[in-house]
């Protein structure tokens, strides 16, 4: 991600080369779903991991393109838990903080005060057990769309729906210290399903480069 990092400062420091520069600091709502977790023992077969729905806020740096395109960087940040049963039946909970690096394309759809546009990401997620530290990185895709509105040249407001596509985790991934002999957590639980993920977001976009 640091070389993404990258592009988007010379982007930005380019920015005679580009029509304007956006930033969108944000908040919204993460939504989730449960998990297939087989396990290793017999008392628990199989159930459903639940990753909890929470609050998530970031920012989005956009350099605007010819043909209504943006290219965006864009940071992402939610804590939740993740929800399941141990060997006893017993429910457990381990604390996760999560961070998203997407790089995203924009197609805005028309001009004027009011923009539809469609959104496509890929990128990387960060969980890491707020407990313990241990933490894992997985790839990501993300696409969506929304709408902008524009009360003059310099300010407006972006809300937008998105549909992360599945992550597969292997193992409790955020780490709990978990195998087959148990440790940390005392479970030995494993994963190897899918998971999709979304969000809805608003925010106040702020122009930065000239028209």
């Amino acid at each position: 991600m640091k070389k993404a990092l990258l592009l988007v400062i010379v982007m930005v420091a380019s920015q005679s080369l580009f029509a304007q520069v956006e930033l969108t600091p944000y908040g919204g709502w993460l939504w989730t779903g449960s998990i297939f977790m087989p396990t290793y023992q017999g008392n628990w077969n199989s159930q459903n991991a639940k990753v909890t729905d929470m609050g998530n806020y970031g920012v989005r740096l956009g350099v605007k393109l010819p043909n209504y395109m943006i290219a965006e960087f864009e940071w992402n940040h939610t804590n939740m838990d993740f929800e399941y049963r141990d060997f006893d039946g017993e429910q457990q909970s381990i604390p996760v903080s999560a961070n998203y690096y997407w790089l995203g394309g924009i197609r805005e759809l028309s001009d004027g005060p009011v923009i539809p546009f469609g959104i496509f990401n890929i990128g990387a997620a960060n969980f890491k057990n707020t407990e313990n530290g241990n933490n894992a990185t997985y790839f990501a895709v993300g696409f969506g769309g929304g709408i902008k509105y524009f009360m003059n040249d310099k300010i407006g407001i972006r809300l937008q729906a998105r549909i992360m596509a599945p992550m597969t985790f292997n193992g409790v991934f955020f780490g709990c210290g978990i195998s087959t002999g148990g440790s940390g957590c005392g479970t030995g639980l494993s994963s190897s399903s899918s998971i999709i993920q979304g969000d809805f977001t608003g925010g106040i976009i702020l122009k930065l480069g000239a028209e």
